[in-house]
């Protein structure tokens, strides 16, 4: 009976090192990756000049240039804008944009994203009509800024005169101008277009919508835009600070584990609730250490059965 009981207390041991065991506590949660701070973004174009040119023999020549565009951040200056169109004045550069003035600047940092142009005593011509100026204008300016903590903003400075065509036009704040001029074509022309958003804003000082039937250097249609200080900006993205690391409870808190032994005496207080890490429930673990109990007595009545036998036969 000795090998009995030596036997059954080391299965309840085993039992009640398996049942009794500390559940361990949730490792703290790793706290949220904090965003870096993004800079904002800008841009600024002195003029540009998006056409397509029809010659008199159909072959349509595309002309997309602009003087001094940049991105923030840079700065370029430049009163100059030709370029070559082919089948145009014997393949010879086209003036564009000739102007006293004339000045893009792009800057953007994690505080603030802005955009400037000027343009001083500008004219502004197509391929087709060298002589004729299609744009005549004094001093014009825009401006676009995007604060990181603010609403952003689009400002546009009227020239204080502008020809069309060599016409001298009052340009309407509300809507587009329209010019006709006979045996040339049609301009329409839109003052200060902006838009603003809660992140962006945008402006062009004029934008030029044109038509012409010029007939003059082998052009037989100029249609297209023309933008004159075209500025925007997109407002930079504020850091965000990770947020603080979840510790665990101290093991003195009222939060720590329960002693093991409480814990063998422990009925969950409801039937199916979770012990952590495990996936089961107060059943599960007290099934597993009834089966241990069942194995180890079993196993303590096999040896006692084996002792007798071999007592009996030494008899």
């Amino acid at each position: 009976m000795s090998v009995l009981r030596s036997v059954a207390a080391s299965a309840l041991v085993v039992s009640a090192l398996a049942v009794g065991l500390p559940v361990s506590s949730a490792s703290a949660a790793d706290a949220a990756a904090g965003t870096p701070a993004k800079p904002g973004r800008a841009s600024a174009v002195t003029a540009g000049l998006s056409l397509d040119v029809t010659l008199l023999n159909a072959v349509d020549v595309p002309v997309d240039v602009s003087l001094n565009r940049v991105e923030s951040p840079a700065q370029r200056d430049g009163a100059m804008l030709t370029a070559k169109v082919d089948g145009v004045d014997g393949g010879r550069p086209v003036t564009l944009v000739k102007a006293e003035v004339g000045r893009s600047v792009a800057k953007a940092d994690e505080k603030l994203a802005s955009a400037s142009v000027k343009l001083v005593d500008a004219d502004v011509h197509v391929p087709g009509l060298p002589l004729t100026t299609l744009l005549g204008l004094e001093a014009m300016s825009a401006q676009a800024n995007c604060p990181v903590d603010g609403q952003p903003t689009a400002d546009v400075v009227a020239p204080a005169k502008l020809t069309v065509l060599g016409r001298s036009v009052t340009v309407g704040l509300n809507s587009p101008t329209h010019v006709d001029v006979p045996a040339i074509g049609s301009v329409d022309v839109e003052f200060a277009k902006k838009t603003v958003t809660s992140s962006r804003a945008a402006a062009s000082a004029l934008e030029v919508k044109i038509a012409l039937n010029p007939l003059n250097l082998n052009v037989a249609k100029v249609n297209g835009t023309v933008t004159v200080a075209s500025v925007s900006c997109e407002k930079p993205v504020a850091a965000v600070a990770p947020a603080a690391a979840v510790s665990s409870p101290p093991a003195s808190s009222p939060a720590a584990p329960a002693p093991a032994s409480a814990q063998n005496r422990a009925v969950p207080k409801a039937e199916g609730q979770e012990l952590a890490y495990t996936g089961s429930n107060g059943t599960t673990v007290l099934a597993a250490g009834g089966g241990t109990l069942l194995v180890a007595g079993g196993a303590a009545v096999w040896m006692t059965r084996r002792r007798r036998a071999a007592h009996a036969r030494h008899r």
